[in-house]
């Protein structure tokens, strides 16, 4: 009996699908519960040759040729129409599989009863939201985790029977964001989902070689059609209300804000910036009213505001802003604190090269612009941060050295307001708190054995930026060894006899192990 069929398009790949090749053919999972489905797209390199090669040698690989669509979408239903297993898993021809990743998302799918399961991404060159991998989730709906919303690529797991009840298929022909109504309209139908966050499961690569649909400049009125048609899909499935304008604001922000500003803006060319504006604002005047803004943070609803009057300067002017602004981090104590290492921090977002200052204007708070410039073309109306300063949050997380996997790590902060020099002007400033426990940091689980860089992502009114903790000008790295034992500022192994201690001056090492008895526990305490 087939359990798994993966399902890849395939285009002129190159040596971009050894990866793959060589991480499908190593699953865990038995070849007889397996078959690999790949479907070329009328490639003009060797791969052709090579596919029916590799189906020649191995009795679970299946090829499929069919003339040049130019877009995954066209390849990817015909795999699936080719399909035999319970489930489907779609993957990217230059993208790679865990080896045991494909065993583990099929277990989670049967004992869930999920009809689509989700392993934790590691992006290469690719941003990954870290919510949805936070923690993982058993058998949950889209209203209950919109944090699912984060993360609409394919490379998921998806219950073959459900496609087909519900006949949910790949859009087909040129355009863009494909993936986005496949699977919003699986997630809107899904009466349950699973995330295995606590491993890595699917490794998202963008390679410098590959000419691929996506990475190519696009027509900006074609893509922002296609955000129309995800704008469609979500109003066919909700009533009007909270949910509904949730759901909306999460593109609202992220398709169509997110490219008119910050430092991706910049990196287009003058001509295509302004064709991306144009078109961002057909769509924002015609599907969204001003009430969008409730549901904003200040900082876009300032882009959205400037976007709405059609001020494409004072963009360019935010963008520039944005760009600049750093977090500064320090580290104030590195302790332990029973099962886990207790790091305390200070943080605060902005640089005498780019401040980010605020003013008491009455029982009001307000955002100072940075240049005469932005502070005539925003209104006093518009820099009102009343109430978002003491929202602003510290964000840490761990990232492996060496494969990329990032965790969230559990924080706690506090927020003061200090003077920031001039005359009645104040910034943020915050105490952070980060527990790291190697039995748990890894979304609830063990954090595998590994070395892993400390980071923070400082959130002011809705300006984020996120930098390492800096250690002696070099970022602060955590070391795991199996069982259970943790160094924190030091890359080497420990040696012998360190188990018991902590060092508590900051210069030094801070490491702890797990193994021990509560009495040896305390009696290291003592020393």
């Amino acid at each position: 009996m087939t359990k798994v069929s993966v399902i890849v398009p395939v285009y002129n790949p190159g040596p971009d699908i050894d990866d793959l090749l060589v991480s499908l053919l190593g699953q865990t999972l038995a070849r007889e519960a397996l078959e690999l489905i790949f479907v070329d797209d009328g490639s003009t390199d060797a791969t052709p040759a090579r596919l029916d090669a590799l189906a020649a040698e191995h009795p679970h690989v299946r090829v499929e040729h069919i003339p040049n669509s130019g877009w995954p979408g066209r390849p990817r239903n015909v795999g699936l129409g080719m399909a035999r297993g319970d489930f489907v898993f779609f993957a990217d021809n230059d993208d790679w599989l865990v080896a045991d990743a494909l065993e583990r998302l099929h277990a989670l799918a049967v004992l869930d009863r999920a009809d689509i399961a989700i392993g934790k991404v590691v992006g290469h060159g690719k941003g990954v939201p870290r919510g949805i991998f936070a923690r993982n989730l058993h058998g949950v709906r889209l209203d209950e985790a919109t944090e699912l919303l984060g993360l609409l690529a394919p490379h998921k797991l998806f219950r073959r029977a459900f496609l087909d009840e519900h006949g949910l298929r790949f859009p087909e022909g040129r355009r863009r964001l494909e993936d986005h109504p496949f699977v919003l309209d699986a997630y809107f139908r899904a009466e349950r989902i699973s995330v295995l966050a606590d491993r890595p499961v699917y490794h998202w690569m963008r390679r410098e070689r590959a000419a691929t649909a996506s990475s190519q400049r696009f027509d900006a009125q074609l893509y922002f059609d296609n955000v129309r048609e995800v704008l469609d899909l979500v109003e066919a499935h909700t009533e009007p209300g909270a949910w509904r304008d949730e759901l909306l604001a999460h593109w609202y922000r992220g398709k169509m804000l997110g490219r008119v500003g910050g430092r991706a803006w910049l990196r287009r060319d003058a001509e295509w910036r302004r064709e991306l504006y144009e078109a961002v604002r057909a769509l924002a005047l015609e599907r969204f009213a001003d009430d969008v803004h409730d549901r904003l943070t200040f900082n876009v609803r300032l882009r959205s505001k400037l976007l709405r009057r059609g001020d494409f300067d004072s963009l360019g002017r935010m963008a520039r802003y944005e760009r600049r602004l750093r977090p500064v981090v320090r580290i104030r104590g590195l302790e332990r604190g029973g099962t886990h290492v207790v790091l305390r921090l200070e943080s605060w977002l902005g640089t005498p090269d780019a401040r980010l200052r605020f003013e008491r204007r009455g029982e009001r708070m307000l955002w100072v612009p940075p240049t005469e410039s932005l502070a005539a073309a925003v209104g006093e109306e518009d820099r009102d941060v009343t109430g978002e300063l003491r929202r602003g949050a510290v964000a840490a997380f761990l990232r492996n050295l060496d494969d990329g996997s990032e965790y969230t790590l559990p924080a706690r902060t506090s927020v003061r307001l200090k003077a920031a020099g001039d005359a009645g002007r104040l910034h943020p400033r915050f105490a952070t708190t980060v527990p790291i426990a190697p039995t748990a940091a890894a979304a609830g689980g063990p954090l595998p054995p590994g070395r892993w860089s400390v980071h923070v992502a400082v959130t002011v009114a809705g300006f984020s930026r996120a930098a390492p903790v800096p250690r002696r000008g070099e970022p602060l790295v955590v070391t795991t060894y199996a069982p259970g034992r943790i160094v924190v500022g030091a890359e080497a192994p420990p040696p012998p006899g360190l188990g018991q201690r902590v060092y508590r001056r900051l210069p030094g090492p801070v490491m702890t192990t797990f193994r021990r008895t509560r009495a040896r526990a305390a009696a290291a305490g003592r020393r």
